[in-house]
């Protein structure tokens, strides 16, 4: 599982990704799991299976559902208390649930 976190400028979500990371099982430690800007999407989006928007750019949800839409790829929330509390676990149970 490849899954791309968006967030304004790639920075706070870093973290959120190492949270991610540790919370990760034993049978799901093969996913790749990283951090970009919302700019940066475009040039990258199509090598993703699922793509999780930070609160801060809820507002983008639709462009980045546009640019996922021709290769099939979901685009959540990522839940404003789990996102502040940087709890990996409860955001990796969103992506467990596709």
């Amino acid at each position: 599982m490849n899954i791309l976190l968006v967030c304004a400028c790639g920075a706070s979500t870093s973290i959120l990704v190492e949270a991610m990371k540790s919370a990760l099982k034993e049978d799901e430690k093969d996913w790749f799991i990283e951090a970009k800007s919302s700019q940066e999407v475009k040039e990258c989006v199509g090598k993703y299976d699922v793509i999780l928007a930070a609160p801060q750019i809820r507002y983008q949800k639709k462009m980045l559902e546009k640019l996922a839409a021709p290769y099939g790829i979901k685009v959540l929330d990522i839940d404003s208390v789990a996102y502040g509390t940087c709890n990996g676990d409860k955001i990796l149970d969103s992506v467990r649930s596709l």
